[in-house]
């Protein structure tokens, strides 16, 4: 979801100079990014200045009102009735509690409302029978998602990379269920970065990473990740380095959506 334009980028090989966490290298992969997306602006417009909702806790009795807010777990309550036509809320929480990379985790459960004109894009269960992705399409908005599954539109952008100045672009997966065993990967901070640092070679390194991931490009992958592997906790990087190690782009994808 880095780029927004997945299924119109490809990675060549070229004699270029990549700079990558703060890392110069030569004759590495370049990204090279086509024609944008196909978006509705008028809803693109809408999502990118709507209000986020409340996380305020609340007290017992208003969790009991139907009209008020309910507890989700961790700290998070949202408003008892959620978007759209839905009667319950779900919400995609990023956090840790013990100083430990974070993990993506879903509050409250996901119900779909059916296909709807901006939101009309096919679904995978998983092996449960459970909501798992979304895949876009063209004119989708991000809000009327949120609406035909019951979720918090911003968590799902936020869980998914999905980047302030880009919509989404059709062909996207949007997951909607995390695995809360997997690492979240930071897309901005770089792990352990000096303060004052620049974190631009980092977010444009994982950015290219994603772009890799997303048309199979294990090589390129490899190669960013060997100048991406010392920025990222060590948990997360034991992770993607087995990933690679056994060309697992399914849970590369997830990682790097």
């Amino acid at each position: 979801m880095l780029s927004g334009m997945k299924r119109n980028t490809r990675i060549t090989t070229a004699v270029v100079v990549v700079a990558v966490a703060g890392l110069v290298a030569v004759a590495a992969p370049a990204v090279i990014s086509a024609a944008p997306a196909v978006v509705d602006a008028a809803s693109w417009a809408s999502e990118r200045f709507a209000a986020e909702p409340s996380t305020a806790p609340t007290s017992a009795a208003d969790a009991s009102d139907p009209v008020g807010y309910v507890d989700l777990g961790d700290g998070i309550s949202v408003p008892a009735r959620g978007p759209g036509d839905c009667t319950t809320n779900a919400f995609i929480n990023i956090g840790s509690d013990d100083g430990s990379p974070a993990h993506g985790k879903l509050l409250g459960e996901l119900v779909d409302m059916g296909a709807s004109e901006l939101a009309r894009g096919p679904v995978t269960l998983d092996a449960d029978g459970q909501i798992f992705s979304y895949e876009v399409q063209a004119g989708d908005s991000l809000i009327a998602i949120g609406e035909r599954f019951c979720v918090d539109y911003v968590t799902v952008g936020s869980f998914n990379h999905v980047r302030g100045n880009e919509p989404i672009a059709p062909g996207d997966v949007l997951y909607l269920r995390p695995d809360p065993t997997l690492p979240f990967v930071d897309i901005y901070s770089p792990y352990n970065a000096e303060p004052g640092s620049s974190t631009i070679p980092y977010y444009d390194g994982v950015a290219a990473f994603s772009t890799a991931v997303a048309t199979a490009d294990l090589g390129a992958a490899r190669w960013l990740w060997q100048r991406l592997e010392k920025d990222m906790p060590p948990e997360t990087a034991a992770v993607i380095s087995q990933a690679l190690s056994t060309d697992d782009l399914a849970l590369l994808r997830r990682m790097f959506p």
